[in-house]
């Protein structure tokens, strides 16, 4: 009988934090940082376009938009196989370096991959980049100033690693001829993913972001049509 009722005051506990849990990952879903008006791109000067669906968020932006070139800082012939191709836009992303660089595909992942991205602590990082000629269709766009654009290529900036020289590091080519893989700065885990740095780095711009954004749909939902 002390036993029973040991284990059902550990199973209503268990429940209770559970239920606690999840209400506070729904409160933080839906939940903004700030209460900004949603930003219309036809109002200010600068543009960062968002690219989400329901796994990953990514940012697209101008390769020069008179405030900054991004040919500044990326050698864009390097970026991937074609080094011919003239780029007006760039993607980025950030995220796990074997699940990006290693799994072909989300068909790939096994259970083991998985376990490891949301429990190993301390996975090394990577920054995504793609090049386009023209402007990619679907996305959300989000009007910013002047100092908030400069603000956001500064995180943006600060999430590649560099080598002793201060130089990028370029890991590999990625799948399309178009895009590579860069040595990032932090580490990945279940409490910071990929979306959460889409949005950290949408905040840093002053952009609306959820209180918790480790899904892509959370953060998405807080960005004007």
């Amino acid at each position: 009988m002390k036993y029973r009722t040991a284990f059902i005051r550990l199973a209503q506990s268990a429940i209770c934090g559970v239920l606690l849990l999840s209400s506070a990952l729904t409160i933080g879903f839906f939940t903004p940082r700030r209460w900004n008006t949603a930003q219309s791109c036809s109002d200010h000067p600068y543009q960062i376009y968002v690219e989400g669906d329901a796994m990953h968020v990514n940012l697209i932006m101008p390769v020069d938009n008179g405030v900054y070139d991004w040919q500044k800082f990326l050698n864009l012939e390097q970026i991937g196989s074609d080094i011919h191709e003239d780029y007006r836009y760039l993607k980025m992303g950030w995220g796990d370096r074997i699940w990006y660089t290693e799994v072909p595909d989300w068909q790939s992942m096994n259970v083991f991959d998985i376990a490891r991205v949301l429990f190993k602590p301390g996975n090394a990082s990577v920054m995504y980049v793609q090049g386009y000629a023209e402007r990619p269709q679907e996305l959300r766009c989000v009007g910013v100033d002047r100092e908030q654009y400069l603000a956001f290529v500064n995180f943006v900036q600060n999430s590649f690693d560099r080598d002793a020289q201060g130089k990028l590091i370029h890991l590999k080519d990625g799948a399309a001829t178009t895009d590579g893989f860069y040595a990032a700065t932090g580490q990945y885990s279940a409490l910071r993913t990929c979306n959460s740095w889409s949005a950290e780095a949408l905040d840093a711009a002053g952009i609306n972001t959820p209180l918790w954004s480790a899904l892509a749909p959370a953060v998405m939902r807080q960005l004007p049509n």
